[in-house]
C-alpha cells in the first residue's frame, strides 16, 4: 500500500462516517500499479467507482475537499 492510497483510504472512511453512512458501503480503495490516482469502489453495484487523482503539490486538505465532494455526489 502506498502512502497516497493509505491517506485516501483514511480520508474516505472519515468522510463516510461524517456523512452518517456505514463504512461497509465502501468496498475498496486501491491505487493501481503505476497510476497517479486511487479508485474508490462500493459494495452497492449501482454506485459507480470514483477515481481520485493524486494532487500535484496540493496538501491533504485539497484531497479531503475533492473526496468529500465526490462522495457527496455519489451518495445523493
Amino acid at each position: 500500500m502506498t502512502d497516497f492510497e493509505d491517506r485516501v483510504r483514511r480520508i474516505v472512511h472519515d468522510v463516510v462516517r461524517e456523512m452518517d453512512h456505514d463504512v461497509s458501503e465502501i468496498d475498496d480503495v486501491i491505487e493501481p500499479p503505476g497510476a497517479d490516482y486511487c479508485v474508490i469502489t462500493f459494495t452497492n453495484p449501482e454506485l459507480k467507482p470514483i477515481e481520485i487523482a493524486k494532487p500535484l503539490g496540493a496538501g491533504e486538505s485539497q484531497e479531503l475537499d475533492d473526496i468529500r465532494r465526490a462522495l457527496e455526489y455519489r451518495f445523493r
